[in-house]
């Protein structure tokens, strides 16, 4: 038994360990993928442009709703880096997307999470191919919101957080706004510090340090990734990652206590 007890510590004990030095890990975004919606008129695919040392990338067009994801899971993870818009000739959607999974932009059964950031209050009502975009118009409200996006919604719908009746082939809940930035645009040249900490079960974002969103659900699996709205010139920089270290934690405390169990337990005669 007490050759039990030794080997529950030992393995205890290297999980520890790991945890221990678990250190943020440098994103590379060569890795990455970019991904649009369907066009809409006057409003091209996302171009994002990756710096020579793979730390940053810009997207430069003022296009139709763009995301560029990574190639890890984001959940079960904690997530920094810094976006900045480059310019002061627009006024659009600049943020995230949590639980994306590649080719979700034209999947019936898609279902992720959307960060995103208004600078201003703006109402448009988009056109586009017959059929493709056949929705009322609606209003972006300035501020940073999060909301669920699902299904293949239209331009429309992830313009003003909105789920139309015109298209049942998905749509977009806003579930909830910042805390001190939910009616407050980002501002031009300014980079912003980002944190995202993402379980199955709860959803926590920071701004420069400051808790602005958290929730709690059940949110979906998949990547993490950069998003524009008819914005251009928007850089992502200096971005790491941590897994989440709840898992191990729990392994060990569990370790801990069979280790606890098998110390006291009797001999029998």
């Amino acid at each position: 038994m007490h050759r039990i007890a030794i080997a529950l510590l030992s393995t205890a004990a290297a999980q520890l360990a790991l945890i221990s030095t678990a250190t943020a890990a440098p994103v590379n975004l060569s890795t990455w993928t970019a991904e649009s919606y369907p066009a809409v008129s006057g409003f091209p695919a996302g171009d994002w442009q990756v710096a020579g040392d793979s730390s940053s990338v810009t997207q430069v067009q003022n296009g139709q709703p763009t995301v560029f994801f990574s190639d890890f899971s984001a959940r079960n993870t904690t997530v920094t880096g810094t976006i900045e818009v480059l310019t002061t000739g627009d006024d659009d959607y600049i943020g995230f997307v949590l639980g994306f999974e590649p080719g979700d932009s034209l999947a019936a059964g898609a279902d992720y999470l959307l960060i995103d950031w208004k600078q201003v209050n703006q109402a448009f009502d988009f056109s586009g191919p017959p059929g493709a975009n056949a929705t009322p118009g609606s209003t972006a409200f300035e501020g940073l919101a999060v909301s669920r996006v699902t299904g293949i919604p239209t331009a429309d719908e992830l313009w003003g957080h909105v789920s139309f009746v015109e298209n049942p082939a998905g749509g977009v809940a806003e579930l909830a706004r910042g805390t001190n930035l939910g009616a407050t645009g980002w501002a031009d040249n300014t980079a912003y510090a980002f944190r995202f900490e993402y379980t199955p079960s709860a959803l926590q974002v920071f701004v420069d340090d400051v808790l602005e969103i958290s929730i709690a659900g059940s949110f979906p699996d998949g990547r993490l990734g950069f998003y524009n709205f008819s914005q251009g010139d928007v850089q992502y920089s200096a971005f790491d990652v941590i897994p989440e270290p709840s898992t191990a934690l729990l392994l060990c405390a569990g370790l801990v206590g069979l280790v606890a169990r098998a110390g006291h337990t009797r001999r029998t005669p």
